[in-house]
């Protein structure tokens, strides 16, 4: 019976070994982080998915401005059409609007590479979760614009909408048909990707990174006003209705909870078997059973709790509650 159980137990060993090979060449174990080629793949993946989304929505076009027109209607009869307010009154102030441009054309993609790179420096044990969520999120509102392809207010005939990019495009390097493409790169923007706002969802995500992360008090309210900024500026400069924003914050949070998910299953696989450290950092707990020191030699505070009188017997400690080795890895 014990050869036949070895037998059968030699196969799980195998594939444990097998596991724990793959696991060593896709995280960093002294750190925990992915190694620099999983993050590449990401990468590639997620460009080629944009991609294949943009050639969809060019063959659509009709249906891209009747979403829109859909989305503008629907806005009006709750009284939440604030977007051609702001538009109009952005061209009123040239400076702002010049400023809200090059906004647009630079933080989407300076802020959200930047706050990935710190979070996967500085804060290793939270970067796999908060980077999940970044790619759920993206892959999410990929195939929102695949599956519902949107025409920006902007590009709605007749809707009285200016478009701000393209009117002070001589200000900068953006192409005055492609929105925050440089000019040249026209072909790699999806135009009719308004819904949801991926703009408004990276920003939120970078955002809640830096005010919970940061150390100084006044790049957390950096963090705090970055997602309310851009919600402006995307929608003064008609690139985005209201309605794009608040989808694409609500991919944000159901993409948390995929992250959350995932990283605690992760966690409860690759969580070691020996005695886990204390949430305030330290040496990990002895075991209870380990023997105390006793004889003349031992101290007298850990052989009898240090309260015990003579012929007392001593105090007996409390119980410890049962150590969570999980809880340290969010």
């Amino acid at each position: 019976m014990a050869g036949g159980a070895g037998r059968l137990d030699a196969p799980e060993d195998t594939a444990t070994t097998r596991a724990d090979r793959w696991r060593r060449r896709l995280r960093d174990p002294a750190t925990g982080r992915p190694v620099w080629w999983v993050e590449i793949v990401i990468l590639v993946a997620m460009y080629y998915c944009y991609t294949g989304t943009r050639g969809f929505a060019e063959g659509s076009v009709s249906e891209a401005t009747r979403t829109g027109e859909t989305l503008l209607r629907w806005q009006e009869a709750v009284g939440l059409d604030i977007e051609l307010g702001l538009n109009h009154w952005l061209h009123s102030v040239p400076a702002i609007a010049i400023a809200c441009c090059y906004y647009y054309a630079t933080l989407h993609f300076i802020v959200t590479p930047a706050v990935i790179l710190w979070m996967h420096r500085r804060h290793p044990r939270r970067y796999s979760r908060a980077r999940w969520a970044l790619v759920f999120t993206t892959l999410l509102c990929l195939t929102g614009f695949f599956l519902f392809p949107t025409a920006p207010p902007r590009l709605l005939p007749g809707a009285g909408f200016t478009d701000t990019m393209a009117e002070y495009h001589n200000w900068g390097w953006w192409s005055a048909t492609a929105s925050a493409a440089p000019t040249g790169l026209d072909k790699v923007a999806n135009l009719y990707a308004a819904m949801p706002s991926l703009h408004c969802a990276w920003a939120l995500w970078c955002g809640v990174l830096i005010a919970r992360n940061a150390r100084w008090r006044w790049v957390r309210v950096l963090g705090v006003l970055y997602p309310a900024g851009t919600v402006f500026v995307v929608m003064a400069t008609a690139n985005h209705y209201i309605l794009d924003a608040f989808a694409g914050w609500a991919v944000l949070g159901v993409s948390t909870l995929a992250a959350i998910a995932l990283t605690r299953r992760s966690a409860r696989r690759f969580a070691p078997d020996g005695p886990s450290a204390p949430l305030g950092g330290g040496s990990p707990r002895p075991p209870d059973d380990l023997p105390h020191p006793s004889g003349p030699d031992a101290p007298d505070a850990l052989a009898d709790g240090g309260d015990s009188r003579p012929g007392e017997a001593p105090a007996q400690p409390a119980p410890r509650a049962p150590s969570n080795g999980l809880a340290a890895i969010t």
